[in-house]
C-alpha cells in the first residue's frame, strides 16, 4: 500500500475502534457479558456516559456520525480519483469486520432475538413460530432482551442458517453472541465481494468505486457488524440474482426464491428475472427495475398496515428503520452515475441520525420524536439535489 493508504488505514482503525469502545456505552443493565473484573469495570464505566450522561452521549454518536460519513466521502473521492486501490479496500474491509464483530450491538436487540429464536429450535426442540420468549420465564436471557412477546418472523431458511452460529456457541451466551455477528457480518463481505464481482462484469471503470460506496459505508457496517441485522444475510440473494442473471445462469431465480425463505420480498424482483432471461430487458434496466421496486415496497412497508408473512400473531410494521436499507442502497452501488452515490449517501447519513431521540430519551415514546426522525432522513435527500443544482449552475457559469 501507498503512504497515503497506511494513513488512511490507521484513521480507518482509529475511527472504527472508537466506535467499538463506544458501543459498550449502552450494554442493557441486565446483562453482565464477563465476570473479568477489569471489563466489568470498564462496562460500568461506559454505562455511565451512555444511562447516566445522555447528552454528551448523544452528542458524541452524532459526533462520530459526522467524522465517519466525512471520512466515508474523502474515500470515494480518492477511489473517484484513483489515488488509493484495492489492496487499501480489502485490507479496510478485513480491519473493519475484525473490530466491529466485537462492537455491542448499542442501538439494536434484534440481534438476541435471532439467537433466543434458535435456542428454541435447538435447545427447547420447539417451534419459534408456536412459542416466544415469553413462554420461557425460567431462561435468563429474557432479562434483556426485547419484544419477548412475539414469534419468529422470518422464513425458515433463516431459521436453518441462525443454527450456526447457535451450534457454535455451544450454549454459552457471548460465545454465541460473538458467533451471531462474525456469521452475519461476513455477509457484508461476502455483499461487497458479489458487488466487485458484477460491476468487474457491467462497469469495470468503477468496480472499485461502487463496492467502496457499499463496504465502507457507515451505515452498512453499524447496521450489519455492529447490529448484526439478518437483511445483510437477505441481501446477498438480492445482489446474487443480478450476478447469476448476468451470467445467463437460471440460479438467479433460485436465489430470489431462497431469499424469500428469510425475508418474502425477494419475490418481488422475480419478473425481473424472467424479463432478464428472455433477453427483454438488458443488465442496467434489470438493476433498476429491482432497485425501484425494492423501494417501493420500503416505502409501503414503512407507510401502511399490511400483513406481514410468517407471522402466526399477525404482526404489521409502519415504521421505516435503517436496516431496510439493505434492500435498496446496495443496489444503488451498481449505478455508475456519481449523483446517485451522492443521494444515497445522504440517505444513510440521514438514517443514522433517526437514532439521536432515542440515544437522548432512552426509548422511542418522547413528543416530535417521529417528526425529528422524518426531518432527519429527508433533510439530506432534499439538500443534495439543491446542491447539485447550484454547484452545476456555478460551473456552467465559470465556463462562459
Amino acid at each position: 500500500m501507498s503512504p497515503l493508504e497506511k494513513r488512511l488505514l490507521v484513521i480507518n482503525i482509529l475511527l472504527y475502534g472508537f466506535l467499538a469502545i463506544f458501543s459498550y456505552s449502552y450494554v442493557d443493565l441486565n446483562l453482565t457479558l464477563s465476570q473479568n473484573p477489569m471489563f466489568l469495570n470498564f462496562v460500568g464505566f461506559m454505562q455511565q456516559l451512555g444511562y447516566y450522561n445522555r447528552p454528551q452521549a448523544t452528542l458524541v454518536y452524532l459526533l462520530w456520525v459526522i467524522l465517519a460519513f466525512s471520512f466515508f466521502a474523502a474515500n470515494l473521492w480518492l477511489f473517484y480519483r484513483e489515488k488509493i486501490g484495492k489492496k487499501y479496500l480489502i485490507a479496510s474491509v478485513v480491519v473493519n469486520f475484525i473490530i466491529l464483530v466485537f462492537a455491542y450491538p448499542f442501538l439494536s436487540y434484534d440481534v438476541f432475538n435471532y439467537m433466543f429464536d434458535a435456542k428454541i429450535l435447538w435447545a427447547y426442540h420447539l417451534s419459534p413460530y408456536t412459542h416466544k420468549a415469553l413462554d420461557f420465564p425460567q431462561d435468563d436471557w429474557i432479562r434483556f432482551m426485547r419484544w419477548t412477546h412475539r414469534f419468529s418472523p422470518y422464513g425458515p431458511l433463516w431459521l436453518a442458517l441462525s443454527l450456526i452460529p447457535t451450534i457454535v456457541g455451544f450454549g454459552k451466551f457471548i460465545i454465541t453472541l460473538i458467533a451471531f455477528k462474525i456469521f452475519i457480518g461476513s455477509f457484508h463481505i461476502l455483499n461487497s465481494l458479489i458487488i466487485y464481482k458484477i460491476l468487474k462484469k457491467i462497469n469495470p471503470k468503477i468496480a472499485l468505486l461502487g463496492t467502496a460506496f457499499y463496504a465502507l459505508n457507515p451505515l452498512f457496517l453499524i447496521e450489519g457488524v455492529v447490529n448484526a441485522h439478518n437483511d445483510v444475510v437477505f441481501s446477498v440473494f438480492i445482489l446474487a440474482s443480478i450476478l447469476f442473471a448476468i451470467n445467463k445462469n437460471l440460479s438467479g431465480f433460485l436465489s430470489l426464491v431462497a431469499g424469500a425463505l428469510i425475508k418474502y420480498i425477494s419475490i418481488l424482483n422475480v419478473p425481473w428475472i424472467f424479463l432478464m432471461a428472455i433477453k427483454k430487458i438488458n443488465t442496467n434496466q434489470l438493476i433498476l427495475l429491482s432497485l425501484a421496486t425494492m423501494a417501493a415496497f420500503t416505502f409501503v412497508f414503512s407507510t401502511f398496515t399490511i400483513q406481514v408473512p410468517f407471522i402466526s400473531s399477525g404482526s404489521t410494521q409502519v415504521q421505516f428503520q435503517p436496516w431496510y436499507l439493505f434492500w435498496t442502497l446496495p443496489l444503488a452501488a451498481l449505478i455508475s452515475k456519481r449523483v446517485s452515490f451522492l443521494i444515497a449517501g445522504a440517505i444513510g447519513f440521514g438514517a443514522l441520525l433517526r437514532y439521536l431521540p432515542y440515544l437522548y430519551n432512552g426509548d422511542w415514546s418522547h413528543p416530535n420524536t417521529i417528526k425529528f426522525m422524518e426531518i432527519a432522513l429527508f433533510t439530506p435527500i432534499i439538500i443534495v439535489p439543491i446542491a447539485l443544482f447550484v454547484l452545476s449552475g456555478v460551473k456552467s457559469e465559470t465556463h462562459k
